[in-house]
């Protein structure tokens, strides 16, 4: 078997990929340090300590000190015993598939649940790494540490990137927090802080969702969520604008008023534009999204000549589930722009740019 359907077949049975590259370095090299680990497969230097100590944790290696960090592959018990349930399970679903064949299709929504926790973080740093247009993200300190070099990227390619920080499981909540908002430059959009714990979730272009609870009693809880659907993730986005977003102070902001101006949330569009409209501006709107007919990705430039939108007095939750459309004079006469989900609009809108206002 080549190393591309090895390391398939590792993934199969619940590996993740750079687990699955460092067990298949480990076991060509016998024993070596981290360092050559890394080198010989494709798994970053920052990240081979961390996968080193998942596999011992799974019984496939041992890890050890010799001046630095090393490892060696264990008897390949555990991971032959892992492969042939793998196979006997395989072979189980066969006969399945052959009884149920003629039953109705039941829709699959594409929730995977993921154990351990290492898994969705990894999953988390490759919708961050593949993210084409907005990231929501609730994470404590330490996570952010995690993530910050794809989150990194992520901005330098033009993402806007929402995140929430909250405290660490150890933090006092009663402490008032300091930050140093140099460490947001370059990384974040826009930062929010929320005092009270809250779970790991990162939202990529509004349909990829990583979820883990809060730190469980016991390691062997633990476990995380992979939403990949584009009604499923509708909850997730919800719970993110009302819960960990909306209500809570912005401690960093790239945003300096001036224009253009880029959003990824017609509300948040409607709620600034609106004092603008009121006093008379005229305001050019660029709008990226899909055709709602044809389903093909529209960019749409016009005036601004009507919002229909209720407010709810603020950050009412009213706010969140009522209408909010957005009217554009454009070269092909007036055209209605929703945001996620449109139903009713010609546009459904991902990213909305306010050009000027005058």
């Amino acid at each position: 078997m080549e190393t591309e359907r090895l390391r398939a077949t590792l993934e199969n049975v619940g590996l993740t990929q750079y687990e699955a590259d460092a067990y298949i370095a480990v076991l060509e090299l016998g024993s070596a340090p981290a360092t050559e680990v890394s080198d010989a497969c494709d798994v970053p230097q920052a990240r081979i300590y961390d996968v080193l100590r998942n596999l011992e944790k799974e019984g496939f290696i041992e890890t050890y000190q010799e001046g630095s960090l090393h490892a060696r592959a264990h008897e390949p018990a555990a991971i032959l015993d892992t492969l042939t349930d793998h196979a006997t399970t395989v072979s189980q679903a066969v006969d399945e598939i052959q009884d149920r064949w003629e039953r109705p299709t039941v829709e699959n929504h594409r929730v995977s649940v993921l154990k351990p926790l290492s898994s969705i973080y990894d999953r988390a740093r490759e919708a961050i790494e593949n993210a084409e247009n907005e990231l929501q993200i609730a994470v404590n300190r330490s996570q952010f540490d995690e993530l910050r070099d794809s989150l990194e990227g992520a901005y330098d390619r033009g993402i806007v990137v929402k995140l929430t920080l909250t405290p660490d499981e150890t933090d006092d909540r009663t402490s008032e927090p300091t930050f140093d908002e140099s460490s947001f430059v370059g990384v974040a959009t826009e930062v929010r802080y929320r005092r009270l714990h809250t779970p790991f979730l990162v939202i990529a272009d509004g349909i990829r969702v990583c979820f883990a609870p809060e730190q469980p009693l016991h390691p062997s809880h633990e476990y995380g969520v992979l939403v990949n659907d584009y009604s499923l993730s509708r909850t997730f986005d919800w719970y993110f604008q009302t819960a960990l977003w909306a209500l809570w102070d912005v401690v960093y902001s790239d945003r300096d008023n001036a224009l253009p101006a880029t959003y990824t949330k017609i509300r948040e569009c409607i709620q600034d534009i609106t004092p603008l409209l009121a006093d008379g501006a005229e305001v050019i709107m660029s709008v990226h999204g899909k055709d709602r007919n044809s389903g093909d990705d529209v960019t749409i430039t016009g005036r601004v000549v009507d919002v229909a939108y209720d407010s709810g007095g603020g950050n009412d939750l009213r706010s969140y589930v009522e209408e909010a459309t957005i009217d554009l004079e454009t070269q092909d006469g007036v055209m209605t722009v929703g945001g996620w989900g449109a139903l009713y609009e010609d546009i459904e809108g991902k990213r909305f740019v306010v050009e000027t206002a005058h």
